[in-house]
């Protein structure tokens, strides 16, 4: 497979929830358990958007405080 943000050959593929593309893991930002069964994945371009990085710190948020 190759990564969609990179163009690099990747071996262990995430999906960003945001744009959906998938990614290597040197271009996941950032990811959180959210439940026991669901992990959120954030990339390295949607944490430069900020209603993106606002969404994703709003979930963490959330699953913190339950």
């Amino acid at each position: 497979m190759i990564c969609e943000r990179c163009s690099k050959e990747i071996h262990k593929r995430e999906k960003c929830d945001y744009c959906n593309r998938t990614i290597c893991n040197s271009c996941v930002k950032s990811s959180r358990r959210v439940s026991k069964i669901h992990r959120t994945v954030i990339c390295k371009d949607c944490w430069g958007k900020i209603p993106m990085r606002k969404k994703y710190k709003s979930i963490s948020k959330r699953s913190q405080q339950a």
